[in-house]
């Protein structure tokens, strides 16, 4: 009964134990522990949760300072010479990484009305067609397979060899080696090679690589499992060029393998300036679905275009901003590629972006397009006509190198790819068979730009007046000075700056007290940086929230050369290719 009538008085706000006095001081921080369990307190008030703060002009040690010659100024508090902001200008310009990219809702609909007439089932096996054509094509294949214990023994002789130094021996003591098929023996793995993978559709087989035409049913399940994709990582990219160059508005693109319209939907998602289309797609079966596409769309409506094949000095085909997304690695030859990049180049009067698979064979595929650009502009003169327009000569790399020199991933097991996270719409999810919303999608890429690249002006002393503020005065002009009270950057200044920004390639290592970070110099090298709290805390924070794919502008505490991207010493991949099975094991075996 006396429990009842404690819990009513309680609740009343009426019951409380008997007053006990407590110090100014100590009071407060005794609230700051769970009062849940202390029965006789009230709920505290959020004044009361506020640090006690000592009257320091009743503190003996105060008049001791009164015969200084010291002003009190009341705003010395407003300058604050030691804020760590939450990211700087810098940083926030050569951010890359992007959320989750959802599909807007009229192009989901689209997609949803094309594919409302096809078989689920049909479907789903040409999905697995597709990624057994994309797997085949992604890595670099040995040729043949092993035969048994005798190569189970050169394997193992192979790791020996290795381990005394002429090969990275990591590259094939770290691989796994495939479970054997039925019917089949256990693969060679040679260094810089990957095995071949097995069949989705037929999983006894081994893939060979090859690539599907795209008809009716090959085009309705591409659309419904890799449009999203493509879109997000489309959007990606053309989203950081106009963060990279601010002054570009494109009016006109040719998208050269447009598929059903994922790069152009990401065009009109970043500018609003476009204003003529040309697609080109060898099916038929794409070109239809883009076409009813549009017809889905009418908010999306354009002067469009949409051919067959791209001929040379084909007219109405220059345009501002040239895009080739998922297509490079499909065609058939490098010679064919050379001519494909050549003629892309040809019809560019601003920029050309290339887009491929985030695998070894894509990625090695647009680095090489990039070193063939390079080489041609190099061999141009000071301006080149474009259809009837004059553009500047030279070429020089947007994204995502700093630099005109060789890829530092050549000759090397790693290469460059990054990452964009994309939600999955229903009909995606049905198609892949998937249990999640959500997809990540890797890529590689590349963004060459008409002209030279800009001087570097990190080092060049600014000549105008120097301009510090008041932290006052700061927050109540926040678009012309930082929280701290210097003065912001203009874009065109941090455009200029980030043109020798190095690239953070791999996702950041966050430790206790410091960040590791591996990236991508000016210098054309790879390496791993650290930041530590202790040697530069503005820099540890930002590294600690930066992302895979970003630019950093700050200097590290320590840097080594990264000897993941260190060249293979020996044959490259190419010429491991064109040997045969003797001439791979004498080279094993051989003493030089």
């Amino acid at each position: 009964m006396w429990a009842v009538r404690r819990a009513v008085l309680r609740n009343a706000g009426v019951w409380s134990r008997p007053a006990v006095w407590i110090r100014p001081a100590v009071r407060v921080h005794s609230m700051r522990f769970s009062t849940s369990r202390m029965r006789g307190l009230k709920q505290v008030p959020d004044s009361a949760w506020t640090p006690y703060k000592p009257d320091y002009e009743d503190h003996d040690d105060y008049e001791k300072h009164e015969d200084l010659d010291y002003e009190r100024d009341d705003d010395f508090d407003d300058y604050n010479f030691d804020v760590i902001l939450r990211g700087t200008d810098e940083v926030r310009f050569g951010r890359k990484h992007m959320g989750l990219v959802v599909l807007p809702q009229p192009i989901a609909d689209a997609i949803a009305a094309c594919i409302s007439e096809t078989n689920g089932h049909t479907m789903r096996h040409d999905y697995l067609r597709l990624v057994d054509a994309h797997r085949s094509s992604s890595e670099i294949t040995p040729k043949g397979k092993g035969r048994g214990q005798k190569t189970r023994r050169l394997l193992r002789d192979e790791r020996e060899r290795l381990e005394r130094g002429n090969w990275d021996s990591r590259e094939v003591i770290d691989m796994k080696m495939p479970r054997a098929l039925p019917g089949e023996r256990v693969q060679i793995v040679i260094p810089g090679e990957r095995p071949a993978p097995a069949s989705l559709v037929y999983p006894k087989t081994r893939l060979k690589p090859h690539v599907i035409e795209y008809g009716p049913a090959e085009t309705a399940a591409y659309v419904a499992a890799f449009a999203p994709g493509t879109y997000a990582v489309a959007f990606n990219v053309l989203s950081e060029l106009a963060m990279r160059v601010p002054g570009f508005k494109p009016s006109s693109i040719l998208d050269f393998g447009c598929g059903p319209g994922s790069a152009l939907w990401a065009a009109q998602d970043v500018w609003s300036s476009v204003q003529k289309y040309v697609g080109i797609d060898s099916s038929e079966a794409m070109i239809d679905c883009a076409k009813r596409m549009f017809d889905e769309m009418p908010e999306r409506q354009l002067d469009r275009e949409l051919l067959r094949y791209l001929a040379p000095d084909q007219p109405n085909t220059h345009a501002d901003l040239v895009i080739s997304s998922f297509t490079l690695s499909e065609l058939p030859s490098d010679a064919v590629r050379q001519t494909t990049v050549e003629m892309l180049w040809n019809n560019t009067r601003n920029t050309l972006v290339l887009i491929d698979r985030g695998a070894p064979n894509p990625a090695r595929v647009v680095s090489e397009a990039r070193d063939y650009l390079i080489k041609l502009a190099s061999e141009s003169n000071s301006t080149v006509n474009v259809g009837s327009i004059s553009v500047p000569g030279g070429i020089h790399t947007v994204a995502p190198f700093p630099n005109e020199l060789d890829d530092p991933s050549n000759n090397t097991p790693a290469w460059f790819q990054f990452v964009q996270r994309v939600q999955r719409p229903m009909f995606t999810m049905r198609t892949k068979h998937s249990k999640s919303n959500a997809e990540v999608v890797h890529y590689s890429y590349v963004i060459m730009r008409r002209g030279e690249r800009p001087p570097d002006s990190r080092g060049v002393l600014d000549t105008t007046p120097y301009s510090y503020v008041s932290v006052r005065e700061a927050q109540n002009r926040p678009e012309k000075y930082l929280p701290d009270g210097t003065q912001r950057k203009t874009m065109e200044q941090l455009a200029r700056e980030a043109y020798y920004w190095p690239r953070i390639i791999m996702q950041p290592i966050k430790r206790k007290g410091h960040v590791v970070t591996d990236v991508c110099t000016v210098d054309g090298k790879i390496e791993r940086w650290t930041f530590t709290k202790t040697h530069d805390k503005q820099a540890y924070r930002d590294a600690r929230k930066a992302s895979w794919g970003d630019l950093f502008p700050h200097l590290p505490k320590s840097s080594i050369e990264r000897s993941h991207f260190t060249p293979v010493e020996g044959p490259t991949p190419e010429e491991l290719k064109k040997m045969n099975r003797k001439q791979r094991r004498s080279l094993m075996h051989s003493d030089d």
